[in-house]
């Protein structure tokens, strides 16, 4: 969105210096704004003063922006006398009363025309204050003489007075940089952004929307109708973000599907790796270390035809495959190291729609292991307490000590293998990609769900599940709506009662047939009342985290607040055709085992006899709970 720009010309005061930036007349285009609508607190972060909206013309900073007796007035403080022979000889012209106007741009976040306007106005309901700049309209006929008497030179009166800051181009706007606006260029000749480049766009506009809701609900006098819309505004523009997302995915597919062989590898859409998510750059490096093995070539070749000369996913698989030559490591600060942490951590984000851990991990603590061995979290304990107490006067206060303890997460291992046959990674070429990342999404989610769903203590192999050292809820008998209500109520008490009446951040856990149960559950007169409710991901306002690796018939509420996480940062991927495996997807055995009588693994795979692939990845990954308690859980509901 481009920014729109007024200019106004009215004193504010003695001060020469001190300039109504913007106020709620009626400009001659027929445009509004409303002072109390302005979202001003990114331009406080960086309040720089320009010439004529020239980014190459910083003339000095404002400061003291505010909006007062309905105007936007500011303090313009020119930059170091001397520093700039230009902005000194603009000081002069503006201290002597013969330069006064200013101009604002702005984007616009809330607008709606204008009622009885004639010309097509638009009344701007809520603003962001962009940058503010010193223009070039004289505040009278006899600017230009009194410039003359300064010794103003040509130059700097061409600058000051040649174009003006408030003309209008040909859609009736004002031109960008305070001059009369080119003619519209051949569109043939234009280049358009790219779709990646608009996604960064809808996500800026997002933020900015967020922040300026934020702000605007934190006036005293914040109007409700402003506050709706912005509210509406940032749903739609979700919505967009959303739909460009989509669109990103589906097009990097069709252009992979459509690419035929012998094509250059590295043309824009079939090898976007530059705008590449993080995570993927880890299931790239699969890609490459599985058709190195099919193909029978060299990682680094495989990588080059397929993506093109792409440095992250060669430090990805470097790193990936723990190559001595790696001429990047994950200890490189400014770039590897946080390259991978956030690779990893996208990745691990791929598993929201097959795992629970994601979303309990990212509202809760998380760290990562980088290289230390231990990760410590300090938690409160839960006595003794520090609350005060009402004393006499002169009454001595009573001195209470807060109990403190920490808990250790050591790095553990967890690993999964996925297996495919050598005739559909090979026929799924260039499709493989999809192929080895929803193979990894499930078995990757299943694998860390299974140990964090159980109730088995931590060992040195593994962490605990959550409900160990829980007790259950006793499910209610008789189902339907009376029974979901009293074991959601069941759950939520036992969870106040445990934390001291101190719940933050509580999330459901549940399989989705719970979830479907309870948005399909009646109350007496009819109604589904949990159904928009979990149409929306949450139920009694927390959010659900679905996974099938829920025991059917259980539901849990966990305190996310107090579920802390740590990762390794070098995730390690090994692909081979010749393994023998278990398997089993729970409880793998060694494949023989010397006893009386001896004992063989079953069932046994050879991926060189049955002609398959056999995909490994291994990461460090540990999580525990700060608080004891912070877990609440029901079998065997009824309904």
């Amino acid at each position: 969105m481009q920014p729109v720009r007024k200019s106004t010309a009215q004193p504010a005061g003695e001060n020469p210096l001190t300039f109504v930036m913007s106020d709620a007349t009626v400009d001659r285009m027929g445009d509004v704004i409303e002072q109390n609508g302005w979202v001003l607190r990114n331009f406080k972060n960086n309040p720089m003063a320009l010439f004529n909206h020239d980014s190459d013309m910083p003339i000095g900073r404002w400061k003291n922006v505010r909006v007062e007796g309905g105007q936007l007035v500011g303090e313009l403080e020119f930059g170091p006398e001397g520093a700039c022979p230009i902005t000194d000889k603009m000081r002069a012209f503006v201290a002597a009363g013969m330069m006064r106007a200013v101009s604002v741009g702005f984007r616009p976040l809330v607008a709606e025309p204008l009622e009885g306007s004639k010309v097509g106005g638009v009344r701007f309901k809520a603003s962001e204050l962009m940058e503010c700049s010193l223009v070039s309209i004289p505040a009278n006929p006899n600017a230009l003489a009194v410039a003359k008497s300064l010794n103003l030179s040509d130059d700097v009166r061409q600058l000051i007075f040649g174009k003006s800051a408030d003309e209008i181009d040909d859609n009736g706007r004002r031109g960008a940089s305070g001059e009369t606006a080119a003619s519209t260029p051949n569109r043939k000749n234009v280049k358009m952004a790219t779709l990646a480049e608009r996604i960064v766009d809808a996500q800026n506009e997002l933020v900015r929307l967020k922040d300026a809701l934020t702000e605007h609900v934190k006036a005293d006098d914040a109007d409700e109708t402003v506050t709706i819309e912005l509210a509406d505004k940032i749903e739609k523009q979700e919505t967009a973000v959303a739909s460009l997302k989509r669109a990103e995915k589906a097009l990097g597919t069709i252009t992979e599907k459509q690419e035929p062989k012998g094509t250059d590898p590295r043309r824009p859409f079939a090898a976007p790796a530059k705008k590449t998510a993080p995570g993927d750059l880890i299931v790239r490096s699969a890609v490459v270390q599985v058709l190195a093995r099919i193909e029978g070539r060299s990682v680094l070749d495989v990588l080059t035809a397929r993506y093109g000369e792409d440095d992250s996913i060669k430090t990805m698989l470097d790193v990936t495959t723990r190559s001595a030559t790696a001429p990047a490591t994950t200890t490189t600060t400014g770039w590897a190291a946080e390259l991978v942490q956030t690779a990893t951590l996208d990745f691990i984000d791929t598993l929201v729609a097959k795992s629970v851990y994601p979303v309990l991990r990212d509202l809760g603590g998380r760290f990562t292991f980088g290289r230390n061995g231990v990760v410590s979290i300090p938690a409160r304990s839960a006595t003794p307490s520090v609350a005060g107490s009402f004393v006499g006067q002169g009454a001595p206060i009573p001195v209470r000590q807060a109990g403190f303890s920490a808990t250790s997460l050591t790095p553990k291992k967890m690993a999964v293998i996925t297996t495919f046959t050598r005739e559909i990674a090979e026929k799924s070429t260039p499709d493989i990609e999809q192929v080895l990342r929803t193979a990894i999404q499930e078995d990757t989610g299943v694998a860390i769900d299974t140990v964090l769903l159980d109730a088995n203590a931590a060992t040195t192999i593994r962490p605990a599940g959550l409900r160990n050292g829980v007790t259950g809820v006793t499910a209610t008998a008789g189902g339907g709506f009376n029974a979901l209500v009293a074991d959601l109520k069941a759950l939520v008490a036992a969870l106040i009662v445990s934390s001291g009446g101190n719940i933050r951040q509580p999330v459901w856990v549940m399989n989705p047939v719970q979830a479907l149960s309870i948005s399909l559950t009646q109350n007496g007169a009819g109604d589904f009342p949990f159904a928009a409710d979990l149409r929306n991901g949450t139920l009694l306002g927390y959010p659900v985290a679905q996974s099938a690796t829920v025991p059917l018939g259980t539901v849990a509420l966990v305190d996310a607040a107090d579920f802390f996480t740590a990762t390794g940062d070098e995730p390690r991927f090994e692909v081979s055709d010749q393994a023998v495996l278990h398997m089993e997807d729970t409880t793998p055995q060694q494949i023989s085992a010397a006893g009386t009588p001896n004992v063989v693994a079953a069932p046994i795979r050879s991926m060189f006899q049955t002609d398959s692939l056999a995909l490994r990845m291994i990461m460090d990954l540990n999580w525990s709970m700060r608080r004891a308690g912070m877990v609440a859980f029901v079998q065997s509901v009824s309904w």
